[in-house]
């Protein structure tokens, strides 16, 4: 059965700055309040979630990742900082900022880590990966949109990869149109629910991803900035209608319940490219 995985990726913010008069300005501030928004409303549905947290986020807010696990969700990595590249740094470099983030994760968390995303969905050498700990991926995104065309060339559904199960986020088939975050906002609940189905065609799942600080209204902590457009509440009642509708006609799952789903009806050593 197709299922729904919902993510999340906690981050501080390294774009944008603050307003002229804001004091003791502290970047993972509007993750943690778009978490204090979107935990209770999750709860309400019933919607076990995937989040992936920087090291750093960890490092400032535990408190936040107990509650996540304590509420039945997931955690797995989104690297030691948002800005790390984790193309362009040198594997040694890559694999102990990835193991120091999964280490403060898990004692933050009491919980064993086996996912990560990179940030900006940077792809990461499998064995880099697989040396840090982890036992899959979330970060390949198979669209042209801001990527390239041998990005969207990737299978739309999961493969193995040097024992790295990669789980890619949701496009649409032939077309490769990108589905979440951005396009929430741009194109509201109804349109991106309507995508978010058809992207799901010949993949075991609809694979979406968000970032709590949309939750936060950014415009009236941060001077003009792009990606501050339309967050705030009104981004939290159009997550509230996309989910629910999703969810009202599949099961949600976190990430690595999906991928021990998937690897029990294929054979482990077997590549599925849909």
């Amino acid at each position: 059965m197709k299922r729904l995985l919902v993510t999340f990726d906690v981050e501080e913010l390294d774009w944008g700055r603050p307003r002229a008069g804001f004091v003791d300005w502290d970047p993972t501030s509007p993750s943690a309040s778009g978490l204090a928004v979107i935990l209770p409303m999750i709860e309400k549905l019933s919607l076990p979630a995937t989040f992936f947290c920087t090291g750093s986020f960890a490092r400032e807010r535990p408190e936040l990742l107990r509650r996540l696990v304590s509420e039945g969700h997931e955690v797995g990595s989104h690297g030691m900082d948002h800005r790390d590249d984790y193309r362009r740094l040198a594997s040694g470099v890559a694999c102990e900022r990835l193991a120091a983030s999964r280490n403060l994760l898990e004692d933050a968390t009491g919980s064993p880590i086996r996912g990560v995303r990179s940030p900006r969905l940077a792809r990461c050498l499998p064995a880099v990966l697989a040396e840090a700990g982890f036992t899959y991926d979330a970060s390949p995104h198979p669209t042209w949109v801001g990527r390239s065309i041998r990005a969207a060339s990737q299978p739309r559904g999961p493969w193995r990869e040097e024992g790295i199960v990669r789980v890619p986020l949701s496009v649409l088939p032939i077309l490769r149109m990108p589905v979440a975050w951005y396009v929430l906002r741009f194109l509201g609940a109804r349109t991106t629910a309507s995508m978010a189905r058809l992207s799901g065609a010949g993949t075991p799942w609809i694979h979406l991803y968000f970032h709590p600080w949309e939750g936060a209204d950014l415009k009236a902590q941060l001077a003009p900035h792009p990606l501050a457009w339309r967050t705030g509440p009104g981004w939290i009642e159009g997550l509230r209608r996309l989910v629910s509708s999703l969810a009202a006609s599949l099961p949600a799952s976190t990430v690595g319940d999906a991928v021990d789903a998937w690897l029990g009806r294929r054979d482990p050593a077997s590549r599925c490219v849909y």
